[in-house]
């Protein structure tokens, strides 16, 4: 019988490749995402960040990412036309700023936020709950219209809940789901549903001047309550319902003091009792309305008006 022949060792070999190559493919998926953030990059630059050398990166541009990368000047690298995005990946930040989700992750670096959308859903970590929001596909000419006169300062005329309007756009404003319309209208600066605008007609013979006053104010303000002053309200938040409040703000420019027995004392301002109303009936009876009276007595008076229509 012939003598056992020693077994090579290639599992040994293999477990001490096993970190190397680890690392490698770290570092090749972590320049590709580098790369796809701007337009070239440094070798000298890279080889610093990753504590490797510079003939190092060299190997992993020119050979291990051969096709997908090329020599652009100075020692400097960039993706291959064909590569590169429509949408460089650097605009990701400036979305999520347009799009309103800029804290909306622990962490905004570009390349946790690619790793994301490189990881497939089932396996991903993460799921954000999509906010309801209305259908205005059937409303995409007009919204087009709308920019277009925003962007060019040319008057609009439109019918409006049965009334004609015409109005001076300013901004389209997206706010708890819905598309909003602000404009001035007869002096005063409005807002309209932009869903409810009907037979929108532009002016595009016309140009009309922005008020500064208008812009500052759309520009400073948190909500689509557009009214010439606000009231300040105290809102008495018990214990049970406080962590709601302070964790983010429910109310425009919200602020609060917790008091020794858990309750919060919570100001804020308000352009109009209606804009109040159902948040505090929403968070009944953990929420009071200490300030103005007048307003807690309208709440308790329409709660009353309610309970008499159901009867029993």
């Amino acid at each position: 019988m012939p003598a056992a022949q020693p077994q090579p060792e290639r599992s040994k070999s293999k477990s001490t490749r096993g970190p190397t190559v680890t690392k490698l493919a770290e570092r090749l998926s972590k320049i590709l995402a580098l790369l796809h953030q701007g337009d070239d990059i440094d070798k000298r630059w890279l080889a610093e960040k990753y504590k490797v050398s510079v003939r190092t990166i060299e190997r992993d541009l020119a050979d291990r990412l051969h096709g997908i990368v090329e020599h652009a000047a100075d020692g400097r690298w960039q993706l291959v036309p064909q590569q590169r995005s429509t949408i460089p990946a650097r605009h990701l930040h400036d979305y999520t700023r347009m799009a309103g989700t800029t804290h909306l992750f622990p962490d905004r670096s570009l390349p946790y936020l690619l790793e994301q959308l490189e990881t497939p859903e089932p396996r991903r970590a993460t799921h954000v709950q999509p906010t309801p929001h209305e259908d205005l596909r059937t409303q995409s000419p007009a919204f087009a219209q709308l920019q277009a006169a925003i962007e060019k300062h040319h008057p609009c005329r439109f019918a409006y809940k049965g009334k004609p309007r015409h109005a001076q756009p300013y901004r389209l404003i997206y706010k708890n789901g819905v598309w909003y319309l602000a404009a001035e209208e007869a002096g005063r600066l409005k807002n309209f549903s932009v869903a409810l605008v009907e037979a929108l007609q532009v002016d595009e013979t016309s140009r009309f001047v922005l008020k500064p006053k208008h812009q500052d104010y759309i520009n400073t303000k948190d909500d689509v309550w557009f009214t010439e002053g606000t009231t300040e309200v105290l809102l008495r938040v018990a214990p049970e319902a406080a962590h709601y409040f302070t964790r983010r703000q429910l109310l425009p420019q919200q602020q609060q003091r917790e008091d020794s027995d858990g309750s919060l004392l919570v100001t804020t301002h308000i352009n109009h009792i209606h804009q109040l109303l159902p948040v505090v009936r929403y968070w009944l009876p953990n929420v009071r309305i200490v300030k103005p009276v007048v307003w807690h007595a309208e709440l308790v008076a329409g709660l009353r008006q309610a309970l008499a229509l159901w009867g029993d």
